[in-house]
């Protein structure tokens, strides 16, 4: 691995310095930060495959992938980032590994150090953790942070607290279109709905964690130490449908994908779904999608059919009495 190079850098608002610390990864080169206080803010770039990243829990994390897919997991639950999206991060320590390849970049540091670094009115116990695609206006203060190592110190300093500030409003430009969730969640005040949120978006996770596999209600609820019935009505209120329903829209959208974007034959997708048997899938998809399985693949590269719309609040009531809904 290439040593590291430091910067120090000064807020343009007359912030406390902030020391950028540059890593480069490539191959199968493998980088555990220290956990603990850290006055510095890492800026990781990696390309290739089999590249993999630690980052200690408590430490807030920008990650955006250019090309490929890589593999995040937290508290041994794993997920795809895939191309051309960011995973903003919060809790819990954050594992990276580039199965394939791919070139991704990583900004992450303590989260007093990011308040150092993004002295504006965002301080990062407000950011909301996300998966989302990531936007030109984001990327770009992103990337520019990874290639700040080119430039002379002296040149460099000025361009690496402008790119801050560039990172920081586009973070807040961001998170503004999730303004409407925070809204619609429970608390009298904003620090209590911005942590009934987190307790949302955490169920929401693991949900879309395990799009293959049947989540017990009762174990969503404690994660989110709820009750099963509170649970139910609160993420309704926020998301507009149940854990239940983001499950089964969720599972819809993987079986399109599977029957019309892979080789797969319709047995195997039939059992990665947990279907007792290729006939129970083949109705549920019917029912789902409005066409057989067969029909889907001739109308390849078109979108699932209006039938297989998500459901909606109206829907609720009578979720659990439909059809099979791809549920096995």
């Amino acid at each position: 691995m290439k040593p590291s190079i430091h910067d120090t850098v000064g807020t343009p608002d007359g912030g406390g310095a902030v020391k950028i610390r540059h890593h480069q990864l490539h191959g199968s080169q493998a980088l555990s930060l220290p956990s603990g206080p850290s006055d510095s803010v890492h800026v990781v770039a990696s390309s290739g495959r089999g590249t993999r990243l630690q980052v200690p829990s408590g430490w807030v994390s920008v990650t955006a992938i250019l090309h490929g897919e890589l593999e995040l997991s937290s508290n041994d639950t794993p997920w795809l980032l895939p191309s051309r999206h960011v995973q903003v991060w919060l809790e819990g320590g954050l594992r990276h590994h580039s199965r394939c390849h791919a070139r991704w970049m990583c900004i992450t540091a303590p989260l007093q150090t990011w308040r150092q670094a993004h002295p504006g009115p965002l301080p990062g116990s407000a950011l909301i953790p996300r998966q989302e695609p990531c936007p030109h206006a984001l990327a770009r203060p992103i990337v520019h942070l990874t290639r700040t190592r080119w430039f002379p110190t002296d040149a460099d300093t000025p361009e690496v607290a402008d790119a801050f500030m560039q990172l920081h409003d586009a973070l807040i430009e961001q998170q503004q279109a999730l303004q409407g969730e925070l809204e619609r969640c429970s608390g009298r005040t904003a620090a209590r709905r911005h942590q009934t949120l987190l307790r949302l978006l955490k169920v929401q996770h693991l949900i879309r964690c395990n799009v293959d596999d049947r989540l017990d209600l009762s174990r969503l609820a404690a994660i989110a130490n709820y009750s099963p019935t509170h649970l139910i009505r609160v993420y309704r209120e926020v998301f507009g449908e149940t854990p239940s329903e983001y499950a089964i829209r969720l599972r819809q959208q993987r079986a399109w994908e599977l029957v019309q974007g892979t080789g797969l034959s319709v047995c195997e997708i039939a059992e990665s779904l947990g279907f007792e048997s290729e006939s129970a899938f083949c109705r549920a998809f019917k029912h789902a999608f409005g066409c057989t399985t067969s029909e889907a693949r001739r109308r390849q590269g078109a979108g699932p059919l209006q039938t297989a719309r998500p459901p909606s609040c109206a829907d609720a009531a009578s979720a659990d009495q439909r059809a099979p809904a791809l549920a096995p």
